[in-house]
Protein backbone atom coordinates (compact mmCIF):
# COMPACT_ATOMS: atom_id res chain seq x y z
CA UNK A 1 0.00 0.00 0.00
CA UNK A 2 2.86 2.39 0.78
CA UNK A 3 4.22 1.90 -2.76
CA UNK A 4 0.76 2.40 -4.26
CA UNK A 5 0.28 5.93 -2.84
CA UNK A 6 2.97 7.66 -5.00
CA UNK A 7 1.71 5.86 -8.11
CA UNK A 8 -1.88 6.92 -7.37
CA UNK A 9 -0.82 10.54 -6.84
CA UNK A 10 1.18 10.59 -10.12
CA UNK A 11 -1.81 9.14 -11.99
CA UNK A 12 -4.11 11.84 -10.59
CA UNK A 13 -1.65 14.60 -11.59
CA UNK A 14 -1.32 13.17 -15.10
CA UNK A 15 -5.09 13.00 -15.53
CA UNK A 16 -5.48 16.52 -14.14
CA UNK A 17 -3.06 17.95 -16.69
CA UNK A 18 -5.58 17.17 -19.46
CA UNK A 19 -8.32 19.32 -17.91
CA UNK A 20 -8.90 22.40 -20.07
CA UNK A 21 -12.51 23.52 -19.60
CA UNK A 22 -15.22 23.82 -16.97
CA UNK A 23 -18.83 24.92 -17.09
CA UNK A 24 -19.73 28.39 -15.80
CA UNK A 25 -22.99 26.91 -14.43
CA UNK A 26 -21.93 23.47 -13.16
CA UNK A 27 -25.18 22.52 -11.38
CA UNK A 28 -25.70 20.73 -8.07
CA UNK A 29 -23.53 17.95 -6.59
CA UNK A 30 -23.97 14.51 -8.08
CA UNK A 31 -26.23 13.03 -9.33
CA UNK A 32 -24.08 10.03 -8.29
CA UNK A 33 -20.44 9.26 -7.50
CA UNK A 34 -18.20 6.23 -6.99
CA UNK A 35 -15.09 6.48 -4.81
CA UNK A 36 -11.92 4.37 -4.74
CA UNK A 37 -9.47 5.43 -2.03
CA UNK A 38 -6.42 4.37 -0.07
CA UNK A 39 -7.17 4.37 3.67
CA UNK A 40 -5.62 4.14 7.11
CA UNK A 41 -7.19 3.62 10.53
CA UNK A 42 -6.10 3.02 14.09
CA UNK A 43 -6.55 -0.64 15.04
CA UNK A 44 -8.30 -1.96 18.15
CA UNK A 45 -5.62 -3.45 20.39
CA UNK A 46 -7.59 -4.75 23.34
CA UNK A 47 -6.00 -7.71 25.13
CA UNK A 48 -9.13 -9.81 24.36
CA UNK A 49 -8.12 -9.76 20.66
CA UNK A 50 -4.82 -11.50 21.34
CA UNK A 51 -5.37 -14.26 23.92
CA UNK A 52 -2.21 -16.06 24.95
CA UNK A 53 0.13 -13.41 23.53
CA UNK A 54 2.89 -12.45 25.96
CA UNK A 55 2.69 -9.04 27.62
CA UNK A 56 5.88 -7.84 25.91
CA UNK A 57 4.58 -8.68 22.40
CA UNK A 58 3.81 -5.84 20.00
CA UNK A 59 0.41 -5.59 18.34
CA UNK A 60 -0.65 -3.42 15.35
CA UNK A 61 -1.58 0.15 16.24
CA UNK A 62 -2.45 1.28 12.68
CA UNK A 63 -3.77 -0.50 9.61
CA UNK A 64 -3.55 0.35 5.92
CA UNK A 65 -5.84 -0.66 3.09
CA UNK A 66 -8.61 0.83 1.01
CA UNK A 67 -12.13 2.15 0.83
CA UNK A 68 -14.78 1.87 -1.90
CA UNK A 69 -18.16 3.54 -2.00
CA UNK A 70 -21.10 4.74 -3.99
CA UNK A 71 -23.50 7.62 -3.33
CA UNK A 72 -26.43 9.32 -5.07
CA UNK A 73 -27.96 12.74 -4.47
CA UNK A 74 -31.71 12.80 -5.25
CA UNK A 75 -33.05 15.81 -3.29
CA UNK A 76 -32.29 19.51 -3.01
CA UNK A 77 -32.56 20.67 0.64
CA UNK A 78 -32.11 24.42 0.91
CA UNK A 79 -28.49 25.26 0.15
CA UNK A 80 -27.44 21.60 0.14
CA UNK A 81 -28.26 18.33 -1.54
CA UNK A 82 -29.35 15.22 0.40
CA UNK A 83 -27.41 12.07 -0.43
CA UNK A 84 -27.60 8.35 0.32
CA UNK A 85 -24.82 5.82 -0.06
CA UNK A 86 -22.55 3.20 1.40
CA UNK A 87 -18.79 2.95 1.97
CA UNK A 88 -16.76 -0.17 2.72
CA UNK A 89 -13.45 0.21 4.58
CA UNK A 90 -10.87 -2.59 4.73
CA UNK A 91 -7.57 -2.12 6.62
CA UNK A 92 -4.96 -4.52 7.95
CA UNK A 93 -2.08 -4.02 10.37
CA UNK A 94 0.76 -6.34 11.29
CA UNK A 95 3.81 -6.62 13.52
CA UNK A 96 6.32 -9.42 14.03
CA UNK A 97 4.08 -10.83 16.78
CA UNK A 98 0.52 -10.36 15.53
CA UNK A 99 -1.78 -9.05 12.82
CA UNK A 100 -5.30 -7.68 12.81
CA UNK A 101 -7.88 -6.41 10.37
CA UNK A 102 -10.86 -4.09 10.48
CA UNK A 103 -13.63 -4.22 7.88
CA UNK A 104 -16.55 -1.82 8.09
CA UNK A 105 -19.66 -1.46 5.91
CA UNK A 106 -21.08 2.00 6.48
CA UNK A 107 -24.47 3.06 5.07
CA UNK A 108 -24.69 6.86 5.20
CA UNK A 109 -27.05 9.79 4.82
CA UNK A 110 -25.24 12.97 3.78
CA UNK A 111 -25.77 16.65 3.23
CA UNK A 112 -23.62 18.04 0.43
CA UNK A 113 -22.67 21.65 -0.32
CA UNK A 114 -21.14 22.94 -3.54
CA UNK A 115 -21.52 22.28 -7.24
CA UNK A 116 -21.01 19.42 -9.66
CA UNK A 117 -17.37 20.60 -10.00
CA UNK A 118 -16.71 19.98 -6.30
CA UNK A 119 -18.56 19.64 -3.04
CA UNK A 120 -18.07 19.09 0.66
CA UNK A 121 -19.95 16.40 2.58
CA UNK A 122 -21.15 15.85 6.13
CA UNK A 123 -22.53 12.36 6.73
CA UNK A 124 -23.54 9.80 9.35
CA UNK A 125 -24.96 6.29 9.50
CA UNK A 126 -25.14 2.95 11.28
CA UNK A 127 -23.29 -0.07 9.94
CA UNK A 128 -21.37 -3.20 10.89
CA UNK A 129 -17.67 -3.51 11.68
CA UNK A 130 -15.76 -6.80 11.84
CA UNK A 131 -12.50 -7.00 13.79
CA UNK A 132 -10.23 -10.02 13.41
CA UNK A 133 -6.85 -10.84 14.94
CA UNK A 134 -4.20 -13.55 14.90
CA UNK A 135 -2.71 -15.43 16.60
CA UNK A 136 -5.71 -16.63 18.50
CA UNK A 137 -8.22 -16.48 15.66
CA UNK A 138 -10.46 -13.96 17.43
CA UNK A 139 -13.07 -12.40 15.15
CA UNK A 140 -16.14 -10.40 16.09
CA UNK A 141 -18.73 -8.27 14.27
CA UNK A 142 -20.27 -5.32 16.09
CA UNK A 143 -22.69 -2.51 15.29
CA UNK A 144 -20.99 0.79 14.55
CA UNK A 145 -22.20 4.37 14.36
CA UNK A 146 -20.14 6.36 11.86
CA UNK A 147 -19.95 10.09 11.18
CA UNK A 148 -17.55 12.33 9.33
CA UNK A 149 -16.99 14.53 6.36
CA UNK A 150 -14.88 15.16 3.33
CA UNK A 151 -14.72 16.80 -0.06
CA UNK A 152 -14.43 16.00 -3.76
CA UNK A 153 -12.98 18.16 -6.57
CA UNK A 154 -13.67 17.21 -10.18
CA UNK A 155 -10.83 17.78 -12.63
CA UNK A 156 -13.06 17.02 -15.61
CA UNK A 157 -16.77 16.13 -15.89
CA UNK A 158 -16.21 12.50 -14.79
CA UNK A 159 -12.94 12.24 -12.81
CA UNK A 160 -12.11 13.83 -9.46
CA UNK A 161 -10.06 13.51 -6.32
CA UNK A 162 -11.24 13.59 -2.74
CA UNK A 163 -10.82 12.62 0.88
CA UNK A 164 -12.96 11.44 3.80
CA UNK A 165 -12.39 11.53 7.56
CA UNK A 166 -14.67 9.09 9.41
CA UNK A 167 -15.13 8.27 13.10
CA UNK A 168 -16.51 4.82 13.93
CA UNK A 169 -18.00 4.31 17.38
CA UNK A 170 -17.93 0.52 17.82
CA UNK A 171 -20.46 -1.06 20.18
CA UNK A 172 -19.31 -3.56 22.79
CA UNK A 173 -19.39 -7.15 21.61
CA UNK A 174 -19.19 -10.53 23.36
CA UNK A 175 -15.38 -10.26 23.57
CA UNK A 176 -14.47 -6.67 22.85
CA UNK A 177 -15.29 -3.51 24.80
CA UNK A 178 -16.79 -0.39 23.26
CA UNK A 179 -14.15 1.59 21.32
CA UNK A 180 -13.53 4.18 18.61
CA UNK A 181 -11.68 3.88 15.31
CA UNK A 182 -10.79 6.93 13.19
CA UNK A 183 -10.14 6.42 9.48
CA UNK A 184 -8.73 8.75 6.84
CA UNK A 185 -9.17 7.92 3.15
CA UNK A 186 -8.02 9.75 0.00
CA UNK A 187 -8.22 8.85 -3.67
CA UNK A 188 -10.31 9.20 -6.79
CA UNK A 189 -13.98 9.79 -7.52
CA UNK A 190 -15.90 8.93 -10.70
CA UNK A 191 -19.30 10.22 -11.81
Amino acid sequence: MRRLAPTLMLTMVALASGANAQSLTPGAPGPFVFDLRGATSNMPSDVALFPGLSTDATVPARGFGGSVGGHFYPFQTGPGRLGFGVDALMVRGSTADANSSLTSVDPQISINFGTANGWSTLSAGVGVTRISAAPGGVSESVRSFNWGGGARWFINPHFGVGFDLRIHHLAAGDLLPKQTAISIAAGMSLK
